[in-house]
């Protein structure tokens, strides 16, 4: 990294040959700096982003600027579930840091409400001029026009959570990938019920529906129900794609709602 940190430095402006925008090896190779920020951070606990590799920094910075580039960006859990079916099995480095692993998977506490701000110097850096004028509220009500505009098709999808794959299937590379699984749609009523709790929750904030969450968890879910529904949710939580799905502002928000709506099911559940 040193090295192409020199080489980036050693041209005027923030790419490879110089000039007023990207050229071929600037766009060749940011797909793959890209996945390393992402990967070296998670399975080798190594930081390339505000890590002393400033002429990467402002390369990588120069490239949030532009909207084309933003619309392919993935975040750091989008890129460390799809890595390895495209360069192989990660495997992460003895005595390796796991507080980045933990950060990236939302183990830790950071995909729990309220959440960090983004910025410049968060755990996953942005300039990108988008994403910092957001804000939380407009985050929350892009997750909530996505969620209820595709609502029948997530319901189902989510569903899988307490469902499973048939004798035989094909498995796949990537941790997540499933695509044989199949939803349980005993629980559909009740995973309906709880996302429009979330889609609420994100327009109007938790603290508006939680009481009314509760109270139908209470009313309709039996206990192995509230367990097998919170694993719908957390199914759906973790396969919120960037940008697939939604920008990150608003993936982040996705998650951490579901992740409140699944915690809400257990605590319900454990409070019978």
């Amino acid at each position: 990294m040193k090295e192409v940190d020199e080489a980036l430095g050693s041209t005027e402006g923030p790419w490879f040959l110089g000039g007023d925008s990207p050229s071929l090896v600037d766009l060749a190779y940011v797909t793959h700096i890209e996945r390393m920020v992402a990967s070296l951070l998670y399975w080798k606990g190594f930081q390339i982003r505000n890590a002393g590799y400033s002429n990467v920094d402002r390369w990588l910075e120069a490239f949030e600027q532009r909207p084309a580039y933003m619309a392919t960006k993935s975040d750091y859990y989008t890129h460390v579930m799809d890595i390895p079916p495209q360069y192989g099995p990660g495997f992460f480095a003895a005595g390796a840091e796991d507080a980045q692993r933990r950060t990236v998977e939302g183990l830790d506490g950071s995909w729990a409400l309220p959440l960090a701000p983004l910025g410049p110097g968060s755990f996953e850096p942005t300039t990108n001029p988008a994403e910092l004028e957001m804000g939380d509220e407009a985050a929350r009500h892009h997750a909530a026009f996505q969620l209820a505009s595709n609502a029948e098709a997530v319901v189902r999808f989510a569903c899988r959570g307490a469902g499973g794959l048939p004798l035989g299937a094909k498995g796949f590379q990537a941790p997540l990938a499933d695509p044989y699984c199949e939803p349980n749609l005993g629980y559909q009523p009740d995973v309906d019920a709880l996302l429009r709790h979330v889609a609420y929750a994100l327009l109007e904030g938790t603290s508006a529906t939680e009481n009314a969450a509760a109270a139908d968890i209470a009313s309709s879910c039996a206990d192995d129900d509230a367990k097998a529904v919170a694993a719908c949710a957390a199914y759906l939580r973790d396969r919120v794609g960037v940008p697939r799905d939604l920008p990150l502002p608003a993936a982040r928000q996705l998650r951490a709602h579901l992740h409140w709506a699944a915690g809400l099911l257990l605590r319900e559940e454990a409070g019978k």
